[in-house]
């Protein structure tokens, strides 16, 4: 019986053979068939932006940054990319960034990149991590990628996004809150809604309490911002016992997406009519129709500033957030000596206390555009600071900071706006 098997074993061994060989003729053609189809590129989500593509060869692309001009044609402004590749596990791909020169306050020729700005991945689309590295060439002025990737879909970005339904979802938790009021103010141009949100302790009056503002993503690039305001949000509207302490004492006040549009559709700088909505603020007067046609998010969000004022509120120190490639500073239009000590205080607090890294421990006066959110302070004496944080590598932190290194901050942010105007 054994035998009788053997032999049958024997008589098939050239089928067998033949079987293996024609799997692996197989498999070396779907090996091969792979390694020269074409990965593919998607931008066709929320927040998603990417130019033309190019193939430089297999698995070697140059990217054009799509980029954004302001309502003159000026100002183009390209620093952000935030696409998915498909069907590129175990590949060795090289990706090239390149029509990365723009202008910048009508100075021709500025980019928005360099060596220190090493873009982010993600294998989920939620968690993002920095590249260990890029080849910048200073004189293309182009950023080169090279990497594996280690899943079938991976998604890069300039920097860690924030799109407008993650902020749904963080205004939807905090409209639960008992201290939160969360309220829709205006619309954008395209439609989408500005949100306000109030946090205090609604059992005592607020007229003996002090008011502090935060305002977001004036910006749609700056994703950090949205960050940042996170951290601070959620601290106080927590059930820690700090912040029920303030929340007796303080009331808070965020805007936390100003550019909504630009969020959603992939735009740097401008609203959907071409205007920077970090400008502009001393050209919108409330009593004219068409600064609510051209620029709503301003004109929205001035009203709601300008009518807690006028209804006997007062703002005691308004923090408007931004990024930048490589600065960190705060700046301010505030004249009165007294306003500037206290705001000094306040930088050295951040300072000594938090992540924030500026280039000088001074506070910068009146060096910066006059029309910006900092215009409140002359129209209506508000203690307006903007602050810019880098997204390269800074001295404290030394690496790139994180998503989660800007919600950490956002809670430290308010505590010390608050004891600011405490003091």
């Amino acid at each position: 019986m054994r035998l009788q098997l053997l032999r049958n074993v024997i008589r098939l061994l050239p089928a067998i053979a033949a079987v293996l060989a024609n799997a692996l003729v197989l498999f070396a053609e779907i090996v091969a068939a792979r390694e020269t189809t074409d990965l593919r590129f998607n931008k066709n989500f929320e927040g998603g932006a990417l130019g033309k593509i190019e193939k430089l060869g297999d698995n070697q692309y140059r990217c054009f940054v799509e980029g954004q001009h302001d309502e003159r044609g000026r100002n183009r402004l390209a620093n952000w990319y935030y696409f998915r590749m498909d069907d590129v596990s175990g590949r060795d791909i090289t990706l090239v960034l390149t029509d990365l020169i723009g202008e910048y306050n009508d100075k021709l020729g500025t980019v928005a990149m360099s060596a220190a700005t090493i873009p982010v991945f993600s294998y989920d689309n939620e968690t993002w991590r920095h590249f260990p590295s890029l080849d910048w060439d200073n004189e293309k002025k182009e950023a080169t990628l090279r990497f594996r990737p280690e899943q079938k879909a991976i998604w890069i970005a300039h920097v860690p996004p924030y799109v407008p339904s993650r902020l749904r979802r963080l205004l939807a938790e905090g409209d639960r809150c008992p201290h939160a009021v969360v309220e829709v103010i205006g619309k954008t141009v395209q439609q989408r809604d500005l949100h306000l949100v109030t946090v205090t302790n609604p059992g005592l009056p607020d007229n003996k309490k002090k008011t502090i503002w935060l305002i977001a993503r004036q910006h749609a690039w700056e994703s950090g911002t949205s960050d940042v305001l996170e951290g601070a949000l959620r601290y106080v509207i927590s059930e820690e016992a700090a912040a029920g302490a303030l929340r007796d004492r303080v009331v808070f006040k965020f805007i936390p997406m100003m550019a909504p549009d630009g969020c959603a559709n992939g735009w740097p700088r401008f609203n959907a009519n071409g205007f920077d909505l970090n400008r502009h603020w001393d050209e919108v007067d409330l009593r004219r129709k068409e600064m609510l046609e051209r620029m709503p998010e301003i004109w929205y969000a001035k009203k709601a500033i300008v009518n807690y004022v006028a209804s006997g509120g007062t703002i005691d120190l308004m923090v408007n957030l931004h990024n930048t490639e490589t600065a960190e500073y705060l700046q301010t239009e505030v004249t009165d000596p007294s306003v500037q000590s206290r705001l000094q205080l306040f930088l050295d607090k951040l300072i000594t206390e938090t992540s924030f890294d500026p280039t000088s421990a001074k506070m910068r006066t009146g060096d910066g555009p006059g029309n910006t959110t900092n215009i409140l302070y002359k129209e209506r004496k508000i203690p307006v600071v903007l602050m810019e944080q880098r997204i390269s590598a800074g001295k404290k932190l030394g690496r790139q900071p994180t998503a989660e290194d800007r919600i950490t901050f956002g809670k430290q942010l308010i505590r010390i706006m608050a004891e600011t105007v405490l003091r």
